[in-house]
């Protein structure tokens, strides 16, 4: 792929964290039942999950240590253990895609496993505010 500008990974990394986000807060909202169940969203925030995470790695090149303010100097000091969390995210995701949840308690237990995941990674890797 090209080189992208530092700000502009910067960008992009925010807007994947974004589009994560908003697809397990989707997710979330069906899990409580505050949404009610729609198989097809549930599908689509399982795929953004699962695109997202595989790209995710991608956007973290040497040299763009300081591209935005949220990213962990340890993210380049144990960059496989970085991308084997990215990984599994991926994984878990698409694992759950192909087993789709069908239902509110399935889709609960989805969120639970993405969650641990996002937040196994941000306890490492994500500078707080």
């Amino acid at each position: 792929g090209f080189a992208m500008a530092a700000s502009d990974l910067g960008k992009q990394r925010e807007a994947d964290m974004k589009a994560i986000g908003g697809a397990i807060k989707t997710s979330a909202g069906f899990a409580t039942g505050k949404v009610p169940f729609d198989a097809a969203a549930a599908k689509a925030a399982m795929e953004t999950v699962a695109a997202k995470a595989t790209d995710f790695p991608t956007l973290f090149p040497a040299g763009s240590e300081n591209a935005d303010q949220g990213a962990s100097p340890k993210i380049w000091e144990n960059f496989d253990d970085f991308k084997a969390k990215a990984a599994k995210l991926q994984t878990d995701a698409t694992t759950l895609l192909a087993a789709l949840p069908a239902d509110q308690a399935a889709v609960g237990a989805a969120v639970k496993t993405l969650g641990a995941d996002c937040g196994a990674c941000h306890e490492t890797y994500r500078l707080k505010d």
